[in-house]
């Protein structure tokens, strides 16, 4: 990994209308970002569409990151909002179903680590693809971004059961992909 005050040199250049640290910042990340997106797009087209928000939101708020603790994790906070902004925006027909209560799902005992040991990360994102797009959302945020529900159900304007039940019902959909991937 870059040192960081590479990075930090390359961020304050950048607030300087340096285009060629511009570059150099979207070449540095642009994989770690676009795995991001990837997670919350249902397709590669859309995903390079939250990408290019995303780093659009970052250049155009440099301002704003204060020097102090990870530019990384900053950078990916910000890629993750422009890509919730997005879902927001062109998923407006969604329909969201508030529960009261949530209930674990019991699939069988099926080993799901033996059947992702089989596969690699870009067929594990294309199913996380396959999700309902308002579940693929509430997963990701929950699984790979650290939300907890409240903070979920805040963002997104649902109940905290709610945004459980969509984990829920992600990791059940998800295992079964797994258990039809495996069978094939």
């Amino acid at each position: 990994m870059k040192e960081q005050s590479e990075v930090l040199q390359w961020v304050q250049d950048c607030r300087s209308g340096s285009t060629r640290a511009q570059h150099k910042l979207f070449r540095y990340f642009y994989g770690k970002v676009m795995s991001i997106c990837m997670r919350y797009a249902g397709s590669t087209d859309e995903a390079a569409d939250m990408l290019n928000e995303g780093f659009l939101k970052v250049f155009s708020n440099l301002d704003k990151y204060e020097n102090s603790g990870s530019f990384e994790a900053w950078l990916k906070r910000v890629v993750c909002n422009a890509a919730l902004d997005y879902r927001r925006r062109y998923d407006k027909n969604v329909e969201l179903v508030d529960i009261d209560e949530v209930q674990d799902s019991h699939l069988s005992d099926y080993n799901v680590n033996d059947a992702m040991s089989k596969i690699s990360s870009e067929e594990i994102v294309g199913l996380i693809q396959h999700l309902p797009p308002v579940t693929r959302v509430v997963f990701n945020m929950y699984v790979f971004e650290g939300f907890s529900h409240r903070e979920i159900a805040q963002q997104l304007d649902i109940s905290e059961n709610t945004s459980a039940w969509h984990v829920n019902q992600a990791r059940s959909r998800l295992k079964e992909s797994l258990k039809q991937y495996d069978n094939e």
